[in-house]
């Protein structure tokens, strides 16, 4: 019973969304809205809006038909090669099983397929950033302050809002750059 990844396709979105939800994510509307929110749940909106289309850049992990994790990527400056990876989530009865690896090395393929050369991560979690940085060869080049978004995930004719629920212990992110092309070429 192996973990395979493949493009997001209509029949996964839910699952997807299933994800999100457990990944601290407080869906607004909808039969997906989380009805169990806690009353004192923090909730942030900062700054932008960040929107992610489930049509693009979108990459799920299933096994027996059942998905366990997902990730998204977008571009920061196409022209010059620069990608930024937006969400990667993963259930938590599937953390053990290689699922977010298996999702960070099929976007990273995916990145350099389509031409980027450098990829940026932003995360506050100590784990995630020990895990980018052994796994994946990221170096951290600083950081920033955290700030959480009101985020709206598409796929064609569906939207959702979302915010995320916010941590009450960490005030910054660890900015992470790898570079996709190597240094040889």
């Amino acid at each position: 019973m192996s973990v395979t990844v493949r493009p997001i396709a209509d029949d996964d979105v839910d699952g997807a969304i299933e994800c999100l939800r457990s990944y601290g994510f407080h869906l607004l509307g909808g039969r997906l809205a989380d009805p169990d929110f806690p009353e004192d749940a923090i909730l942030t909106v900062r700054n932008r809006i960040v929107h992610a289309d489930f049509s693009e850049r979108c990459w799920i992990a299933e096994r027996e038909g059942r998905i366990l994790g997902f990730c998204d990527w977008a571009w920061i400056d196409r022209d010059a090669g620069i990608a930024k990876t937006n969400l990667i989530t993963v259930l938590p009865e599937a953390r053990s099983l290689g699922v977010g690896s298996l999702l960070q090395r099929r976007r990273m393929a995916e990145m350099r397929e389509q031409g980027a050369r450098e990829l940026h991560t932003w995360s506050d979690s100590p784990e995630a950033i020990r895990w980018y940085i052994t796994r994946f060869g990221y170096r951290e080049v600083g950081r920033v302050p955290l700030r959480h978004s009101l985020h709206r995930f598409t796929w064609q004719d569906r939207e959702l809002w979302g915010i995320h629920r916010g941590f009450r212990d960490r005030e910054e992110l660890a900015h992470l750059v790898a570079n996709l092309i190597p240094e040889n070429d």
